[in-house]
């Protein structure tokens, strides 16, 4: 049988010519796309086999594939924006004056948004032209299309968040009291939220830009990601916390992880959160708080994404391009769950027929693990699960 540390492995690594940064999956995971500081854009199917790698003009500060894997976009630190086909050919490039600090790709890549120190929300169309543009008179610091394709919420450093259509008609203002860095819209826009820079205030604002709800936290947030129905939200804080709340801020459950927070995200259905920290580890948690898994890196983890339910996802580290498998590890763990029910099983069933039962309440030669309480053969004192985590915990000292 495989160790739990084989399992736990990745499914495939591939390395690039420089530390990547940004990573992207699509849904189904049929395809990852990775931008790296070697300038290079990426993109490789489920099996980790390069389809084409090509260079853009500076490091790769965003990257996006489409749902279909049919089209990346990127921008790169030399403010240029660009958009690839299939083959990795360059449909197009717009170089902005200024730099860009923000953007985003919609899920079929028929829409294009960035945002730019000179205050310009700028919207561009498959082929490269700009549709759009918005004046927002400060720093847009960040961009969100809906899943639906059919809504732009841009942030800025003034302090408002922008709603508008597709085509750019704007649809409300929202104002609050320091620079926004972070906005999200859900799938169909009815849920928008506003990250505010100054004093870490999560905002919930509605379909027509009314505030729902707001929650400040006394810790910096690092890092935050929110379902696609936009009805749960996953925080990552310097103090090595992960928050996980509903939309209006209600803590459903907290949990502290080894060493502050770097990037998280919570799979699109909300059923496995992701977190990586500054000592060069993925933790992997579900949805009532549990931490299943973690993975030591040789050096720090930066680009993390995930598929739609989270049964794979992909960390960029150093320059390694790193694809996991959530289905294999949840088999293991089955299949341990398994055999402790036979053994409890056959104890009843002694019980039962007078036999001196075997593992009878806290069994003769079963246990319970030290550390989670869960039944173990004798002989042991930890969990398969506990004894690995305590062996990546030494080796990472």
């Amino acid at each position: 049988m495989n160790s739990p540390e084989k399992i736990l492995g990745p499914e495939w690594k591939k390395a690039t010519h420089g530390k990547v940064s940004v990573v992207s999956m699509t849904p189904d995971s049929s395809y990852l796309a990775a931008g790296s500081e070697d300038h290079d854009v990426y993109l490789m199917d489920h099996s980790g086999r390069l389809l084409w790698a090509t260079t853009t003009g500076d490091d790769v500060a965003f990257v996006k594939v489409s749902d279909d894997g049919r089209f990346v976009g990127s921008y790169s630190k030399d403010n240029v924006v660009s958009f690839f086909n299939k083959t990795g050919e360059s449909v197009w490039s717009s170089r902005i004056g200024r730099k860009v600090n923000c953007m985003d790709m919609s899920s079929d890549g028929s829409l294009i948004v960035a945002g730019s120190d000179d205050g310009v929300i700028r919207a561009f169309d498959q082929r490269g032209n700009i549709i759009w543009t918005k004046e927002c008179h400060k720093p847009v610091n960040s961009v969100c299309i809906s899943g639906s394709g059919a809504l732009v919420i841009a942030g800025s450093s003034n302090g408002r968040a922008y709603m508008f259509t597709r085509d750019g008609d704007l649809r409300w203002e929202f104002i609050v009291n320091s620079p926004i860095v972070y906005v999200y819209t859900s799938y169909d826009g009815e849920f928008s939220f506003v990250l505010e820079h100054m004093n870490n205030t999560i905002h919930q604002v509605s379909d027509r830009g009314n505030e729902l709800s707001n929650n400040t936290y006394s810790q910096n947030i690092m890092d935050l990601s929110i379902t696609e129905d936009g009805r749960y939200i996953a925080i990552g804080f310097s103090n090595a916390f992960i928050y996980f709340t509903d939309k209006n801020g209600l803590l459903i459950w907290k949990q502290s992880i080894y060493g502050p927070i770097q990037r998280i995200k919570v799979s699109p259905d909300g059923s496995l959160i992701f977190a990586t920290t500054i000592y060069k580890e993925v933790c992997v948690l579900n949805k009532k708080g549990e931490l299943l898994l973690t993975y030591k890196f040789d050096n720090e983890a930066y680009g993390l994404t995930a598929s739609y339910e989270g049964d794979y996802f992909a960390v960029g580290a150093s320059d390694t391009v790193y694809m996991f498998s959530i289905a294999r590890y949840l088999q293991y763990i089955a299949r341990e769950q398994v055999k402790i029910l036979k053994l409890m099983e056959a104890d009843a069933q002694k019980a039962g027929s007078g036999a001196p039962a075997t593992h009878k309440g806290a069994p003769a030669n079963m246990n319970s693990c030290r550390l989670c309480g869960a039944p173990i053969l004798s002989g042991k004192v930890l969990c398969n699960y506990c004894e690995m985590m305590q062996r990546r915990k030494m080796g990472g000292q």
